[in-house]
């Protein structure tokens, strides 16, 4: 009798394993781009100012704190990774070089390019 309840127990600890949808979704990087330090978004035609920091927003497509999700990056040829857990959208802060920044996510066609261009020695005036 014992064992039999061993069987029914363990078919059905194997259909709750087996239905997971773990194995079957799809995670990936949706977009890469340059923001505000804060994660807010750059109007278009913004003026790149050297006194604000800037950042890189990875967004994904989906977050597990019980199954992490590395996502390789390039700005300007260097490496980075961000890991996903809680967030499906991270950023981390970059310094931007004269001329264009160039980012990428590793592996895909998902590109970001923003033109910065030192002011010299002229002062900005707003």
């Amino acid at each position: 009798m014992k064992i039999k309840q061993y069987y029914i127990l363990a078919f059905v600890m194997f259909l709750f394993l087996a239905c997971s949808d773990y194995e079957e979704r799809n995670i990936y990087a949706t977009s890469i781009s340059f923001v505000h330090a804060d994660g807010s978004k750059l109007s278009e035609n913004e003026c790149i100012s050297p006194n604000v920091k800037y950042g890189i927003k990875i967004e994904t497509n989906f977050s597990d704190i019980n199954r992490p999700f590395r996502v390789d990056y390039s700005v300007n040829g260097v490496v980075y990774a961000m890991t996903f857990t809680e967030n499906t959208s991270l950023v981390n802060p970059i310094t931007l070089i004269n001329g264009n920044n160039a980012a990428q996510i590793v592996g895909t066609d998902h590109k970001a390019v923003l033109k910065y261009v030192e002011q010299g020695d002229f002062e900005l005036v707003e």
